[in-house]
């Protein structure tokens, strides 16, 4: 496993090295974490219908959605979209 200075520095030079899932894991925690506030969580889920990653930003005391992007409503709204395509597809066979 390659330290953090080496990454950076093949980076720079260009070279693309392949990383573990774990390396890859602990990089997203690591994001999420620097993204976070100090009175702010953040919640990622993933639609059932669509299958698109959705992220609420939450009140760490309250746990109130402070905001969802993108919004379930609009999730919602495209899978319904899809339905109704795939309806009309499979009508027209």
């Amino acid at each position: 496993m390659k330290s953090s200075f080496e990454l950076r520095r093949a980076e720079q030079m260009g070279d693309i090295l392949p990383i573990s899932d774990e390396q890859l894991v602990k990089a997203i925690e690591k994001a999420i974490k620097a993204a976070e506030g100090i009175t702010t969580t953040l919640e990622f889920s993933v639609h059932k219908a669509t299958h698109q990653i959705s992220v609420k930003v939450l009140d760490k005391d309250t746990g109130e959605i402070i905001r969802e992007i993108p919004p379930e409503k609009n999730l919602d709204f495209l899978a319904t979209l899809w339905r109704k395509a795939g309806i009309l597809i499979d009508e027209k066979r």
